[in-house]
């Protein structure tokens, strides 16, 4: 039966095929067997995210009606594809839905078929298909992953969140806005469906309907769901399609009918079999609204709020009034009339299994090496746990968050018991996170294999080569490898997250970063972090991959020996008795790998570079200070030429760097990291920290804009200075004279580093002073007087209660070494002089009357500062009130 009363839907041909990549499903019950014998096998090989969410107390019951001579069957489960227990809230998890994914489009059916035999193929069910690419498919499509997004959220499973966000990337993107306002695709997660039902037909019937229509293989025991519809849409004929196995206390039903205020006609479905479609219809003239899923006519399906009634997910439709007729009689099915006694013989079958009658829930059992089982459990494990499966078992050794198995243990089944071998727990099966991750093995290579940026020309260089492998060997920009973040937003749909779902989403992330295989990289940097006499292995790569070398021979040569820029220096001496390769130096080349640089330096301070490894940053940082300093005796070679010239790398290494050692202020990462002096010395080796010291010097060193450069690293050289990344050593004064062409002592790189970072000048004291008291311009004039300075000033309206003009007294005296301070207005006519040992003067605007204090001593000026007062207080109080 199909949710439109004429078309078969045939879910198991149309979902389960060998083109799908993804198949999600949700369903109260699941016959194992069928998924893993015969649905599995359709859908094909990997790649494949195949995920079922049933109904938590019903899977317990199957696993545990599993005997030990049928575990084989349970090969496939929790490898090939993941199935989980769902509890929400006291309720039943009930929704009955299947999305399947193939390259280009996915369709998405809702209806009322349990993932079984009977349920999806050949019982008597109805079934709603929308398809993406068009305006109803999208919008129902977005309103399941909004729902699935809240659901994975609350689990707060990291592997089932994975396996979503990667579900998220596979999905086919809309293209366009949708013309649809309202979903079909309905749950009730937020309000029952019930009353919504109702209010969504009377505002469009505008009064009663002619007739209620419903069927339904379960009611609450009083029909008291059914009821509620009757009150409140008052129909003029209330309908009924009943079979013998229908479950309600047929007398209260037979006793609610007959009070129902309408007229009342009863049919049987013949022949009489099982039907487990569950259809609520209402007729207004010639119009109909339909609600189909898997909401039974009972108060735990319609009508009881959110935490305490059962997950639904169902749809709404308008259909013409004999098409929703039509689709209360399945093919081949007649009614046949009831009278209202006959519901005499019907009972009712309460479902009264309690959530789980264990003392402990086993949540996830997962493999974690040599056979070993990490068990998570709800309370945390006790001492004198043990896991069991059917033949042996292991006691759990507690730690911290977690609790493993002693021993191996085969499963596939696995629970909780006590020293006893008492069950305390359900049954799980275990989990391979491996062997899953491997089914989604097209989508998890960590994102593209170069950067966005760079195409083959751009890869066959020196500085391409080297990008390529930066990007293949460090993580340079979290935002590339795909998370739960990439794959969708918090907000989907027309719902927004819950924050615990954001939670679940964060440590998804941290997982997926910490697992990418770039992060070994840094282990192999740290592990030779103390070794400051030879290059540590990912650096002799990096720079054998700039110059294609092979893994023997001159590699081996290299690394014989010499800091880092000992190394450069002695090979470029060396290279005139090489041949020479003159590399193609375009302007699309150095403005492509520039920009991915640029990039890269902008995602050193993202958080998180630290999930991946907690020294990503500064390891980054020692990669490309290697490359720059490459680049930089290859920008004054003529037969080696650089893709970047020496104005690209200082604009580069200053991207770079400042981040890092931040400006003083405790902005950089370095401050943000938490390492203490002792680790950061252990990190920031010498080696490191010449590397740093000579690609400074050279940004810094004189020629065109200095000034400018100059101020540009004021404060990231102080903070560098003070961190111990600026030294002078030998192979760094030997490397920079190399670079200019003449010699630079060890002395000399000290002397300009303190020059640069003392240095000030009439503007840039202006622009800092400004800066710190907020004025909107400031400006130092040439005074005719050794002893006397004068400062104009812009944004001070009231300058004898402005407390900044005293602060600004003092700083021009103490900048300028003068007593004497005049400042003028540039925006208004007041002016103000001060000068110890003489009267302050004070002329509120031209032409009007000035004002004088008694005269002042220097301690005067020093107190009224110290105690933050303004300069109305050196005045009479005629003029503090002025």
């Amino acid at each position: 039966m199909s949710g439109t009363g004429v078309e078969g839907i045939r879910p198991i041909a149309e979902l389960f095929r060998g083109d799908c990549v993804a198949l999600w499903a949700t369903t109260f019950n699941i016959e194992l067997s069928l998924f893993n014998e015969y649905l599995l096998r359709r859908l094909g090989d990997s790649p494949l995210n195949a995920v079922v969410l049933a109904d938590q107390r019903r899977l317990d019951e199957s696993l545990e009606a599993i005997p030990a001579e049928r575990l084989d069957t349970l090969g496939a489960v929790n490898r090939r594809w993941l199935l989980r227990g769902v509890q929400v809230g006291s309720g039943r998890f009930h929704p009955k839905s299947y999305l399947a994914v193939r390259a280009r489009t996915a369709t998405l059916m809702v209806g009322s078929g349990n993932l079984s035999t009977d349920g999806i193929d050949a019982g008597r069910e109805v079934f709603s298909s929308f398809t993406s690419g068009t305006p109803v498919g999208d919008t129902a499509l977005a309103t399941w992953r909004s729902w699935m997004r809240r659901l994975v959220g609350e689990s707060g499973d990291t592997l089932l969140a994975e396996r979503f966000a990667d579900l998220e990337q596979r999905l086919p993107k809309p293209e366009g806005l949708t013309a649809v306002a309202d979903s079909p695709v309905w749950h009730n997660l937020d309000a029952p469906l019930g009353p919504r039902f109702c209010d969504k037909v009377a505002a469009a019937a505008d009064g009663p309907i002619d007739e209620l229509i419903a069927t339904a293989p379960f009611f609450d025991e009083e029909a008291v769901a059914l009821g509620s519809l009757v009150q409140r849409l008052q129909p003029r004929l209330l309908r009924l399609y009943m079979t013998s196995t229908t479950s309600v206390a047929g007398a209260a039903l037979r006793q609610r009918l007959r009070e129902a205020g309408c007229a009342v006609e009863l049919y049987a479905y013949e022949p009489d079999r099982f039907t487990h479609a569950k259809l609520i219809g209402a007729v207004a003239a010639d119009r109909g609204w339909m609600l189909s899923g898997s909401a039974n006519l009972s108060r735990a399906a319609l009508t009881l709020p959110p935490g305490v009634a059962n997950v639904e997910l169902a749809v709404f439709a308008e259909l013409g009034a004999e098409h929703l007729r039509g689709v209360f009689l399945p093919p081949g099915v007649h009614a046949i009339p009831l009278n209202l006694d006959e519901l005499e013989k019907i009972t009712y079958d309460a479902d009264d299994t309690p959530a789980h009658t264990n003392k402990v829930r086993l949540q996830r059992a997962t493999l974690v090496g040599e056979g070993r089982i990490r068990a998570q459990t709800e309370p945390a494990a006790e001492e004198g746990w043990q896991l069991a499966d059917h033949q042996n078992r292991s006691a759990l050794v507690l730690g911290m968050g977690a609790a493993t198995t002693a021993e191996a243990l085969v499963g596939p089944l696995v629970r909780i018991e006590d020293q006893a071998g008492e069950t305390l727990s359900n049954w799980v099966v275990l989990e391979d996170p491996d062997a899953l991750a491997r089914t989604l093995a097209a989508t998890q290579a960590g994102g593209s294999s170069r950067p966005v940026e760079l195409t083959g020309a751009e890869l066959d260089t020196p500085l391409g080569r080297a990008l390529l492998y930066l990007h293949r060997n460090l993580v340079m920009d979290a935002a590339e490898i795909p998370t739960a973040t990439a794959g969708g937003s918090s907000v989907v749909g027309d719902e927004v997250a819950s924050s615990d779902t954001d939670n679940l989403w964060d440590r998804l992330e941290r997982e997926t970063l910490g697992r990418d295989p770039r992060a070994g990289t840094y282990g192999r940097l740290v592990a030779a972090r103390a070794r400051t006499d030879t290059l540590t292995d990912p650096l002799v790569e990096l720079l054998d991959a700039m110059r294609e070398r092979t893994p023997a021979g001159e590699r081996l040569q290299s690394r014989a020996g010499g800091s880092v820029l000992a190394r450069l220096v002695r090979e470029h001496t060396e290279r005139g008795e090489r041949a020479h390769v003159r590399w193609s130096t375009s302007a699309r080349i150095r403005v492509r790998t520039r920009n991915v640089l640029r990039r890269w330096a902008s995602a050193q301070t993202d958080p998180r570079l630290a999930w991946v490894n907690p020294l990503a940053p500064l390891l980054n940082l020692q990669a490309v200070a290697t490359v720059f300093a490459d680049l930089y005796l290859r920008a004054i070679d003529d037969d080696q030429q650089s893709e970047l010239d020496s104005a690209d790398l200082d604009d580069l290494w200053v991207r770079w760097f400042a981040p890092i050692v931040g400006t003083g202020q405790r902005d950089g990462w370095l401050d943000r990291a938490g390492l203490s002096t002792a680790e950061l010395a252990e990190y920031i080796t010498d080696g490191f920290a010449e590397i740093c010291s000579a690609l400074c010097w050279l940004a810094l060193r004189p020629g065109s804009s200095r000034r400018e450069r100059i101020i540009r690293w004021q404060s990231p050289l102080a903070a560098a200075l003070d961190r111990g990344l600026l030294v002078d050593t030998d192979d760094s004064a030997a490397y920079v004279s190399l670079i200019v062409g003449h010699e630079v002592s060890r002395d000399q790189l000290t002397t300009d580093f303190l020059e640069a970072i003392e240095f000030v000048d009439d503007r840039l004291w202006c622009e800092k002073t400004a800066h710190e008291l907020a004025l909107d311009t400031l400006d130092l004039e040439t005074a005719a007087s050794d002893n006397f300075a004068k400062v104009v000033v812009r944004g001070v309206a009231d300058p004898l209660h402005d407390p900044r003009l005293a602060r600004l007294v003092a700083a021009v005296r103490a900048y300028r070494r003068v007593d004497a301070v005049a400042v003028y207005a540039a925006d208004l006519d007041w002016r103000i002089v001060i000068e110890p040992g003489q009267r302050a003067y004070f002329l509120p605007q031209l032409g009007a009357d000035p004002f004088e204090s008694a005269a002042l001593s220097v301690e005067d000026l020093d107190q009224l500062v110290a105690a933050q007062r303004v300069l109305a207080d050196l005045f009479p109080p005629t003029v503090k009130v002025a």
